[in-house]
């Protein structure tokens, strides 16, 4: 009775949400899924085309794999299997057959993104297999935040990346120039003094804003407030925030290179500017929750 992989509703296994509860054929799966997409992750992370993860714009892909494996799995030990009715486990050979599908297909035609893509529907189908509808219904933010690991092409988000890097630009400039700086801009590209500065993707791009839209809908998903409202609001002021948090890194290069000189702006403190960018955009989410939340305490019951 030890053996099996669904112990009783009111036993130890059940209750204490320590381990996974997953049984040894299903491990052995999995570890042969894990060899298989070792190959796609040491692509990724290669100097080359397929390289997608050693690159600036795509360098948040094992951040954004990172946090939605602890997710799925600190959500699949808090689970505890409904008594009494076997799991529904049918649909877990589709999605096998579409991962399958997805990573022959990127393999054999040296397509990163169905390689990387594949990945979803496999977790999914070893999902169904262990633990059927009901674990599937308790792990599916976390499955479906994986689609932020996947490497989006440029063909796809250019023509947006460049539409928000000219609008982050104007926004630049004007604020600036209200501050009695001496700066104009071209296009994308920022006159400050004697120095330009390009406004790249990595800069304030649409894949930068892309992350920072997965980070805050992460932090809606893990704080799990019971206001519907309250999460709407967060979640449409998420666009925004990410707009403004750009802004202020594109702000901050700027003044950086006028003051310090051009070697200053592209250097260790470029880096260091990404780190502001996120933590600008996390104390804004915080700071309108804790707004939102403080706000709401005042208003009547009957209100909120």
């Amino acid at each position: 009775m030890t053996t099996t992989s669904s112990p009783p509703a009111g036993g130890h296994h059940a209750t204490s949400g320590i381990s996974l509860s997953m049984p040894q054929d299903l491990l052995v799966l999995s570890l042969g899924l894990l060899a298989m997409f070792t190959l796609t992750l040491w692509d990724l992370l290669q100097d080359n085309e397929a390289g997608l993860w050693a690159k600036g714009e795509h360098s948040h892909g094992p951040i954004m794999l990172s946090m939605a494996l602890w997710l799925l799995v600190t959500r699949w030990r808090e689970h505890t299997a409904p008594p009494g009715t076997p799991p529904r486990q049918g649909w877990c050979w589709p999605a096998f057959a579409a991962g399958c599908l997805f990573y022959v297909a990127g393999r054999a035609l040296g397509i990163i993104y169905f390689e990387v893509f594949a990945f979803i529907p496999m977790m999914i189908g070893v999902v169904l297999l262990a633990g059927g509808t009901p674990l599937l219904n308790r792990l599916k933010f976390p499955l479906f935040f994986l689609l932020f690991m996947v490497p989006i092409p440029g063909f796809l988000l250019d023509p947006i990346s460049q539409f928000i890097k000219l609008h982050i630009s104007i926004a630049v400039t004007n604020v600036l120039w209200a501050m009695g700086y001496p700066i104009t801009h071209t296009g994308v590209v920022i006159n400050i003094g004697q120095y330009q500065l390009l406004v790249a993707d990595a800069c304030a791009g649409m894949r930068t804003l892309f992350m920072l839209e997965a980070m805050g809908i992460f932090y809606l998903n893990v704080a799990r407030h019971s206001s519907l409202l309250r999460n709407i609001t967060l979640g449409l002021l998420i666009l925004p925030i990410s707009f403004t948090a750009n802004m202020i890194r594109v702000i901050f290069l700027a003044l950086l290179t006028y003051h310090f000189g051009d070697e200053v702006g592209q250097g260790f403190l470029h880096g260091f500017a990404g780190a502001v960018l996120f933590l600008v955009a996390l104390v804004l989410i915080v700071s309108i929750d804790g707004l939102m939340r403080w706000t709401a305490s005042r208003l009547p019951s009957s209100t909120r």
